[in-house]
């Protein structure tokens, strides 16, 4: 890499050229890249980098500080192209952001970096760090080939044999348990996969039985990666096993800094943007990688914006005002309740933005309610318990609970009109459903018992024995005995959201004779624990997913740590049968889901899996609901600023695994030249 010949304009990404100039040199130089020569005058080649770099780095480079941009980049042929939605952009500015939680999951999606990721019109995948993946015909081998020549944000090269090795010597340590082994990185039968390292850039990964999803999984959001993505060099440092000053606690917290980015500040990493300074409780700013592995179509290194600053605002009214007064040039979660739009629509003239009509919630569900399955709070209802569970199971009384649901007074009450009814599904963009055979299946799902019907409702509890015994008004378990119907309610799906639907289906099962009690459990343990230990009957969520075989929960019950419908059915799935509830066939139908999923993950075909997600739904269909869907796909308020590019026309919120807005590319995301001057004022 030679010397460039003139610095690039300071606001545009530049197109690089050759350059061949007539230069008097009256004595012998040696200057970078240029080759010193004994004569008055001679044709000087001035080689010019194939690649452009932003102002900040070429500033960098020329005082010595950075090594040309040409070394900073992976190998020519492993270097990532990112076309640009708005054609080539241009470098600098502030992107000023919001996080309403001191974790910042939300700011995570924009420095969405996995191995492989979702693709920016959400139709699959694609290559992210890695090169290829290769998966063996049996499918119980996953070879993963990085990029050559990645580089961590402090120039350090990335190397599986350290930094992959080092994550795997932290999952493998009994005794820090802070990093585990992934889910998705054990047999059914608990056993660990085997993990080598042929080389520096190749990780290889060998269970006893197919694996063929395992790469997908690691596509989704940010909290499968991460805990994987562990610098060596700089974690060890706090590590006892290579530091006799440090201590377990210390490498914890170092640990959770890269599991949390706005922690850490100097934490190394592979994304666009790296903490550089962090305000604990207050803000976080991420400056551009010098070391970034992409370039536009021109070669030009992105991202092309400088730095994102993100503020600490707990106060959902606050970012509300701060956004209406244009204080973020793009904000795609800085206000998640579409019923801020048309006050946002009020503003926009004003604050010098607009609402992006593309953006999306993408919910099969929202609100949704869970039923559980397998519920057995015997120290509650010691006498009735299991006369509740089997209520819980019975398909009339689930079909009624559905029927009794108003879902157009709910849209107009809880959405302002936004929205549509729905039954409890996936998200309708998922790609299980992108063929017509696949949306004939969600449709089915979709418009499965949604009809108001209170008379339709009250003939399934009467099948179900579910009436009223006493002639008090209130329905009773077949028993005789006195029955409430307990809906716990916590903040999955926002604050407001649950308590308006909440209180609306409340009265709507009121009116058919069910007594409800809302259980209040808004920001308390208990929310989860209920929910894990099969406590809850039934409870608000928020239905979204776009690949069901990477986050599974919503149609297959396998898990205990995050369950929807079957909370101890899931935890003998996922424990091996060491504990919770071993399914049966033909009861709560977990059997069969699960047996259903074991043979999609052994399954080669993408298309042959789709064909199993929808036996699994019409399972759903044919035997549910074991959800009640309200309302689904609200259009999200997106607040853009006049002048910020390259956002695409589709931008689907819902679901995290996407990684939205991380899946779009915020890479090559750029702004005008007004904007950026604004930005930089701020």
């Amino acid at each position: 890499m030679l010397l460039s010949a003139c610095a690039p304009k300071a606001t545009e990404a530049p197109t690089v050229e050759a350059v061949e100039e007539v230069e008097e040199v009256e004595e012998a130089e040696t200057g970078a890249g240029i080759e010193a020569v004994e004569a008055t005058e001679v044709p000087i080649v001035i080689e010019v980098s194939a690649y452009g770099e932003a102002p900040m780095l070429a500033d960098m480079v020329a005082a010595g500080e950075l090594p040309p941009v040409d070394e900073r980049l992976p190998i020519e042929d492993d270097i990532m192209v990112v076309s640009g939605v708005d054609g080539i952009g241009e470098y600098g500015g502030i992107w000023h952001g919001y996080t309403w939680w001191g974790g910042y999951g939300n700011i995570e999606m924009m420095i969405y970096d996995p191995p492989v990721r979702w693709n920016r019109d959400y139709t699959g995948y694609e290559p992210g760090l890695l090169k290829e993946w290769i998966v063996s015909e049996d499918g119980k081998t996953l070879t993963w080939v990085f990029r050559q020549g990645l580089k961590w944000s402090d120039g350090t090269p990335f190397s599986t044999t350290e930094d992959m090795g080092y994550w795997w010597e932290l999952a493998t340590n009994d005794d820090f348990k802070v990093v585990t082994i992934p889910w998705w990185g054990r047999d059914s039968d608990g056993g660990a996969m085997e993990v080598s390292f042929p080389n520096d850039y190749t990780m290889v990964m060998q269970w006893n039985e197919p694996h063929y999803i395992a790469t997908y999984i690691v596509a989704q959001g940010f909290w499968e990666w991460l805990p994987m993505e562990r610098p060596k060099h700089f974690l060890s440092l706090h590590d006892p096993a290579y530091n006799a000053d440090a201590t377990l606690e210390e490498l914890e917290e170092y640990v959770y800094g890269g599991d949390w980015l706005g922690n850490v500040a100097g934490y190394p990493c592979l994304h666009a943007w790296c903490p550089t300074e962090v305000t604990p409780g207050e803000r976080t700013i991420w400056t551009r990688n010098p070391y970034y592995w992409k370039v536009d179509a021109e070669g030009n290194q992105l991202p092309y914006i400088d730095k994102v600053d993100v503020r600490l605002v707990s106060d959902a009214e606050v970012r509300l005002l701060e956004l209406s007064q244009g204080k973020s040039e793009a904000s795609f979660r800085g206000t998640d309740d579409p019923t801020n739009i048309p006050f946002l629509l009020e503003q926009a003239e004003a604050g010098d933005y607009y609402l992006h009509q593309g953006a999306v919630n993408g919910a099969g569900g929202w609100p949704a309610w869970n039923i559980d399955m397998n519920f057995n709070d015997s120290e509650t209802y010691p006498d009735t318990w299991e006369e509740i569970r089997d209520l819980l199971q019975n398909q009339d009384f689930r079909i009624g609970l559905s029927h009794a649901l108003d879902r157009e007074r709910l849209i107009d009450v809880a959405w302002d009109g936004i929205g549509y009814p729905t039954n409890a599904t996936i998200s309708p963009q998922a790609w299980h459903f992108a063929s017509p055979e696949g949306q004939a299946v969600y449709e089915e799902w979709r418009d499965a018992y949604i009809e108001y019907d209170p008379d339709l409702a009250m003939q399934h509890f009467d099948a179900a024995g579910f009436v009223d015994a006493n002639g008090d008004g209130w329905r009773d378990l077949p028993s005789g005995a006195e029955f409430t119907l307990v809906l716990d309610q916590g903040d999955w799906g926002g604050q407001v959201i649950p308590v308006i639907s909440n209180e609306t289906y409340a009265g709507n099962l009121e009116a058919v004779g069910v007594n409800v009690l809302i259980n209040d459990l808004m920001g308390q343990p208990d929310w989860s624990l209920r929910a894990q230990q099969g406590l809850f009957m039934i409870r608000n969520s928020h239905a979204s997913e776009l690949d069901i075989w990477t986050f599974p929960d919503w149609i297959f019950p396998l898990r205990n740590s995050d369950p929807r419908c079957w909370p101890l059915e899931g935890q003998y799935y996922e424990t091996g049968g060491a504990e919770g509830w071993e399914p049966l066939p033909g009861t709560t139908y977990a059997y069969e889901l699960q047996e259903l999923y074991t043979r999609g993950i052994a399954t080669a075909s993408i298309e042959e899996r789709h064909k199993i997600v929808w036996e699994a739904i019409q399972i759903h269909i044919d035997h549910g609901p074991f959800m009640i869907g309200g309302s689904g796909d609200q259009q999200m308020p997106v607040v853009v600023r006049n002048g910020f590019m390259g956002i695409p026309d589709l931008v689907i919120l819902g679901p995290w695994a996407p990684g939205s807005p991380g899946n779009l590319n915020p890479e090559q995301f750029w702004m005008q030249e007004d904007l950026r001057n604004e930005s930089l004022g701020q």
